[in-house]
């Protein structure tokens, strides 16, 4: 765990460079991602329903299943991790509620979003949203009630389908004025409005990177061209990973044998990606010879 992550996350925006990185969903993905080296890892909130519970993205976690999902990643990055928090999962005592559940897993920052209960991916189609004014009341809360006043509060409005542009612009700067660090417009659909909400948006700004949904699929130093601070890449590991079980899977079942997808890779080859030698290491510094021949 990356200790006071918030305020490091605080020094690297105050540093100015775009802050980017992939989303994780678990334990695993956490611990790839943050030995390839990435600024920042994000816990998606698609990852985190697919990969605990089975379901799609469609508001089917509870805030503590998604909360004991940043407490993993978080326990493993060294890197601040900024989490989906959904839409606060209600009223603004949840809201503040889920903040300092985020809080005390590790993160240094959530987005909370203003759809309605239940939410649905930002890029599938038909999402409601609440009024501006019950998102402004979550992020306030979310800002207000916060432990720690480096933690950053992500605002993200998804109004852009059902409302349009000029609607969600507006509820991304009432959000700001209420308190948010950094906002997220969600599913823009063209260079163009990306160059406006950077533009017009009263703060630094994130933009979510969905391979084939509704936003242009941009490289990193486009992203950066562009002005915004933040960057995800949710579907980095999870679909790639999804997919990859599925054919080992497929190969197993035609052939008889999971050699092949198996690359040739031992049982501590994969012990190894997930920190056997930190462990090993903790065992020798203690004295013990416990884990000596691992």
């Amino acid at each position: 765990m990356l200790p006071n992550a918030p305020r490091r996350l605080r020094e690297m925006m105050a540093a100015g460079d775009l802050i980017w990185g992939p989303g994780v969903y678990d334990g695993i993905s956490a611990r790839l991602a943050d030995a390839v080296g990435f600024p920042m890892l994000y816990m998606t909130g698609a990852g985190t329903a697919a990969s605990r519970i089975g379901q799609p993205d469609l508001g089917l976690t509870t805030m503590s299943e998604m909360a004991e999902n940043v407490r993993v990643i978080a326990g493993v990055a060294r890197v601040p991790v900024i989490a989906d928090a959904d839409t606060g999962f209600g009223g603004p005592p949840n809201v503040a509620r889920t903040v300092h559940a985020y809080e005390a897993a590790g993160a240094a920052g959530l987005h909370i979003e203003d759809q309605a209960f239940p939410k649905r991916c930002g890029h599938l189609q038909g999402k409601v949203v609440v009024g501006t004014e019950e998102f402004v009341q979550r992020i306030k809360a979310a800002a207000n009630e916060r432990y720690n006043p480096d933690f950053v509060i992500v605002a993200r409005t998804d109004a852009l389908q059902p409302n349009g542009f000029e609607d969600a612009l507006d509820r991304l700067r009432r959000a700001f004025d209420a308190g948010a660090d950094v906002g997220f417009f969600e599913g823009p659909t063209s260079v163009e409005q990306m160059r406006r909400i950077v533009a017009e948006a009263p703060g630094p700004m994130l933009l979510n990177v969905v391979p084939n949904g509704a936003t242009p699929m941009l490289r990193v130093d486009e992203v950066r061209a562009l002005g915004f601070r933040f960057a995800i890449f949710p579907s980095a590991t999870m679909m790639p990973a999804a997919l990859a079980i599925r054919r080992a899977l497929e190969t197993l079942k035609r052939d008889g044998s999971d050699a092949a997808p198996n690359e040739g890779k031992s049982p501590r080859d994969l012990f190894a990606m997930v920190g056997l030698d930190e462990q090993l290491a903790i065992d020798e510094r203690s004295g013990s010879k416990h884990f000596a021949t691992a």
